[in-house]
């Protein structure tokens, strides 16, 4: 499998396209977290096919360190929070609303502290065997993946709406596969894995229409 700049745009207009509609679908404020999801990754693919770019462009390598950080920064930092976020918001169940709101504060104290390495930390890209091959030298690599997946995967698993749990085994089995087949090279393979199959945001929207529409009516 190769990624190249052309793959990493056609994802991104692809992804803004489905958020476009995602949003266009919604039918509570409480869901644009959610719809947004798609235009988010879409933007995020985007600033990697510039770094594939700077790359292979020599006028575009001062776009490097720009188009780097901004994906590190929506990958590392804005995911853990805005992940169960998203499914805190649209949760109906009591329950699960609270259980979710923990993995938020986890996710919350992950994207703080990556914040914090991206500042403080050197991070590097490199093309290694037709992949970008991130790196951030920082410390507490074990804790911080752990925390990463409690923090986006597990709170899908958790949510009650109709179909999200199909969403949660394909992003699990994206995040798996991803850890065997490309281990150096994760950061980047999973998430754009995890950027195609945020079209399902669409599917899940229409299909929980009812419950949704009701979120505005009711306390959170």
């Amino acid at each position: 499998m190769c990624f190249s700049a052309s793959a990493s745009f056609g994802a991104g207009v692809i992804l803004a396209g489905a958020g476009f509609i995602a949003i266009k679908k919604s039918e509570s404020p409480k869901m644009l977290a959610f719809a947004s999801v798609p235009f988010l990754f879409g933007f995020q693919q985007c600033s990697e096919g510039m770094l594939w770019l700077s790359f292979t462009q020599p006028k575009l390598a001062s776009w490097h360190d720009v188009s780097m950080y901004l994906f590190l920064l929506i990958s590392q930092v804005i995911w853990p929070v805005l992940a169960p976020f998203a499914l805190w918001l649209i949760e109906p169940d009591k329950a699960r609303k609270k259980m979710i709101f923990y993995f938020m504060l986890l996710g919350g104290a992950l994207s703080a502290y990556m914040l914090y390495c991206l500042f403080v930390h050197e991070a590097s890209a490199i093309v290694e065997s037709k992949h970008i091959r991130f790196t951030i030298h920082f410390p507490y690599r074990i804790l911080h993946r752990g925390a990463y997946f409690l923090a986006t995967v597990v709170p899908i698993f958790l949510s009650s709406m109709k179909w999200m749990k199909l969403l949660a085994v394909t992003m699990l089995g994206s995040l798996v596969f991803s850890f065997i087949a490309y281990t150096h090279y994760v950061i980047s393979v999973w998430c754009f894995f995890a950027a195609i199959l945020s079209v399902q945001v669409i599917f899940i929207i229409v299909q929980n229409k009812g419950t949704i529409g009701s979120l505005s009516m009711n306390k959170s």
